[in-house]
């Protein structure tokens, strides 16, 4: 950042002059003069090695030696007191009852249906034909001389030919005349007729019993007894066991780094020529001039 600033200032610097010796060349017009140098004293960065000592950690494998408990079924005898129950057969006496139907014979008076023919009229409803006999025309076919004639002539006189007339005859035909008349029927009918009759008849009645049983039945009898047994019971034991761990272990090691180093240093630079200097090299016009330019006072005498 120093160095770029200082050429900023280098180069404003130059650029002032330059637009100087412009200036003053409408009015004098100098001859070129050869650059000028100078000496300046600026700072840089330099990197500069240099040996340090750091402490990192690396991971080591170590094995250690620790405490486990496993887990084992032991045999154990034991003593319990527990209660049974048996089933012991016991014979009683019970009363129960039943109910029984009896038969019982007894006399009713029933209503007994008596079926009879009864003659019974009717008057009932018949259609009559009561028609009579006509004589009537009526046209008759023609038989199959008559047709074979008729075409062999209807052939003959093509458009000219008249059918003859229709032969008719006479027939006898009955006319209907229907009529409903009604006419006495007398017909056998049945007819029931109830009767009282007196009759025997077993109905049952239910009558309860009482009895005596004898009945076995089984009681539960609690008895109380010792027994002993055998369990397993789980107790741990301890085991040594070995296992790997891995440990962070310090290590201090040496290292080469790089550093960067301000230093001061002495540099020649080019630089633009003063306005005395182009004075030398050939005089200006006027001093009027020369203060319009912005020269110095004694740069013109």
């Amino acid at each position: 950042m120093f160095w770029q600033r200082v050429r900023f200032a280098l180069l404003a610097g130059v650029l002032a002059n330059v637009a100087a010796s412009a200036r003053a060349g409408e009015c004098c017009q100098p001859a070129p003069c050869a650059p000028a140098y100078r000496t300046v004293c600026c700072y840089e960065w330099v990197p500069e090695q240099f040996q340090a000592t750091r402490t990192c950690y690396k991971t080591e494998c170590r094995q250690e030696t620790y405490t486990a408990y496993r887990c084992e079924c032991v045999p154990e005898t034991r003593t319990r007191v527990c209660t049974v129950y048996k089933m012991v057969p016991e014979t009683r006496v019970e009363t129960r009852t039943y109910c029984v139907c009896v038969p019982v014979c007894e006399e009713k008076t029933v209503m007994q249906a008596c079926w009879s023919c009864v003659p019974v009229t009717k008057m009932v409803k018949k259609c009559v034909d009561q028609g009579h006999w006509e004589c009537r025309e009526v046209c008759c076919k023609p038989s199959l001389c008559d047709r074979i004639k008729e075409a062999c002539k209807k052939h003959k006189e093509g458009c000219c030919y008249c059918p003859p007339p229709v032969k008719t005859k006479t027939e006898k035909c009955w006319v209907p005349c229907k009529v409903w008349v009604e006419c006495p029927v007398t017909c056998m009918e049945k007819v029931c007729t109830y009767k009282p009759v007196t009759v025997k008849c077993v109905s049952y009645k239910k009558e309860l019993r009482s009895e005596q049983v004898n009945v076995t039945c089984c009681k539960c009898v609690a008895e109380q007894r010792t027994e002993t047994y055998t369990c397993y019971t789980t107790r741990q034991v301890p085991v040594q066991c070995t296992r790997n761990v891995a440990v962070c272990v310090p290590v201090t090691e040496t290292v080469t780094c790089t550093r960067m180093v301000c230093r001061k240093v002495e540099k020649q630079v080019a630089c633009a020529p003063t306005c005395c200097e182009t004075s030398c090299c050939t005089p200006c016009c006027t001093k009027k001039k020369c203060h319009k330019f912005g020269h110095k006072s004694g740069c013109c005498e």
